[in-house]
């Protein structure tokens, strides 16, 4: 999204909506069009990053091992965290959320929609039998979203450290979910 990337340029407060209207390729009356303002053009860019998480997720309602696919959920949810630009936008939007209102509710929502995804997700290989029955999904979602961002913005400070013993240090929290 071009506003992303002026966004990442510039910041939420010094890009203009002509610097994003010129990196679109688009008149400034387009981008009106579509945006009444900088705080709803932000508000969009702190949502465009959710639709590929979402479908993680309910890709991960096919699997035949929740467990599995849970480890290999969070390694794409690093993995795509670490795309250039990635974790910079998302630190700038929560940044920005903690001074706008308008984008702390986008954000809120976004997080609470990713939340209730995995945890239906979950709560469907735990009626079927392939996840521990008394295992609190609720928590356990928000650790698994919380430790993936929190490691994406760790990795984006510290290049080059290898993911894979970092998801195993963890993997035996998963794997307590075994039925």
């Amino acid at each position: 999204m071009a506003a992303a990337r002026v966004f990442l340029a510039k910041g939420f407060h010094g890009a203009s909506m002509q610097d994003v209207a010129r990196e679109a390729g688009v008149s400034m009356g387009l981008l009106y069009r579509y945006y009444d303002d900088k705080a709803a053009l932000i508000a969009a860019a702190a949502t465009i990053d959710r639709a590929p998480l979402l479908a993680e997720i309910a890709a991960l309602g096919a699997a035949d091992d929740p467990l599995a696919g849970l480890e290999a959920l969070l390694v794409s949810f690093i993995g795509a965290a670490m795309e250039p630009g990635y974790v910079d936008l998302v630190t700038e939007v929560a940044a920005e959320a903690c001074r706008n209102a308008r984008v702390a509710a986008v954000l809120q929502q976004d997080e609470l929609e990713l939340h209730a995804a995995l945890v239906a997700v979950l709560e469907r290989h735990q009626a079927a039998g392939r996840l521990r029955a008394n295992a609190d999904l609720a928590s356990f979602a928000l650790l698994f979203l919380t430790l993936a961002d929190a490691l994406a913005l760790r990795l984006r400070f510290e290049p080059g450290q290898p993911i894979t013993p970092l998801i195993r240090s963890f993997s035996p929290s998963i794997w307590a979910l075994k039925p």
